[in-house]
């Protein structure tokens, strides 16, 4: 029964290769232009990724440090008001964890 199941499915490995394969292609695809480029290219190029990803966050964190701001300068903020805010916070930076995961696997094959 469980060989059969292999044979319909797959194993562990086989969906694994098949998963990356797409990914793969992309960077055959990629690499020549790649190559092609200088050590002075390829560090601006990696100053552009990390541009990318800044700019992906930038206004998450930018609400984060207004929220951390408002909490600060207000010292006699209710404690219902401050989970609340803290919770924002968590949220936004969760979306940023999920922004940066999407930019990073976009430019995977670069």
């Amino acid at each position: 029964m469980l060989s059969f199941l292999k044979k319909f499915l797959g194993t562990k490995s086989e969906k694994d290769i098949r998963e990356i394969t797409p990914v793969l292609e992309k960077i055959k695809e990629i690499y020549p232009s790649v190559q092609k480029l200088s050590n002075d290219e390829l560090r601006s190029r990696t100053a552009y990724f990390r541009e990318k990803i800044h700019t992906a966050v930038a206004g998450n964190e930018e609400k984060i440090s207004q929220i951390r701001e408002r909490l600060e300068t207000d010292p006699e903020m209710d404690m219902d008001e401050k989970e609340k805010l803290y919770e924002q916070i968590d949220n936004l930076e969760n979306e940023s964890y999920a922004l940066t995961q999407s930019v990073l696997q976009e430019i995977l094959p670069e």
